[in-house]
């Protein structure tokens, strides 16, 4: 009897000293510990200028014709390392949709002012932007697709569809911009024949 006694209780013994164990072997949430959060750090014209331009430019530039005394020439991408160029491009660009949208992201770094006739300061565009946010958002998620069809292009080696969809991203660009950046732009009317500021009258013939 006392002997199975002392067996029950050097079995309690040894799971207690199993279960300490692995108590202290298995992760300890920190003190305090906080989910991480994000922060946005660039502006909205920092990312326009350091990313998502940039990025668009890779995938207009990479189809284009250029007019010479030689005739047209068609420049389209052609080895598997201009391909991938191209496509990284489009990349970073779908990516920079998401950054664009991040809540808290100020229009920019420091204020400026309108940069043409018809053109807002940063101040107007912010308050644009918060006014309308889901068309701002729109405008983001649109611009998002243009970069997704451009890979699929890249994917497919499809000049033809790298080129629609560049043209794609060019218009939600400007659809954007007139809604936010420049919406009262004025565009001159090209001089009639017989106006002096015609370009046959300064060409002198």
């Amino acid at each position: 009897m006392a002997a199975n006694t002392l067996g029950r209780i050097q079995g309690i013994g040894s799971l207690g000293l199993m279960a300490l164990l692995l108590g202290a072997c298995s992760p300890q949430a920190a003190p305090n510990a906080t989910a991480p959060t994000l922060r946005p750090v660039a502006s909205i014209q920092e990312l326009m200028q350091d990313v998502i331009d940039p990025c668009a430019d890779g995938v207009w530039n990479a189809v284009e014709t250029v007019t010479t005394q030689a005739g047209d020439q068609l420049h389209q991408p052609q080895t598997p390392d201009e391909w991938r160029g191209v496509r990284r491009a489009a990349m970073v660009l779908v990516e920079g949709t998401n950054l664009l949208v991040m809540d808290g992201r100020r229009v920019g770094a420091k204020e400026f002012a309108a940069e043409a006739a018809g053109a807002l300061d940063s101040a107007h565009i912010q308050q644009r932007i918060a006014a309308d946010r889901t068309a701002f958002e729109g405008f983001a998620a649109a611009l998002r697709e243009g970069g997704l069809s451009a890979i699929a292009a890249v994917d497919a080696k499809d000049p033809a569809a790298l080129l629609a969809a560049g043209g794609a991203l060019d218009q939600v660009c400007e659809n954007c911009h007139l809604a936010f950046w420049y919406p009262n732009q004025v565009i001159p009317s090209f001089p009639r024949d017989d106006d002096p500021r015609h370009p046959i009258f300064r060409s002198g013939t």
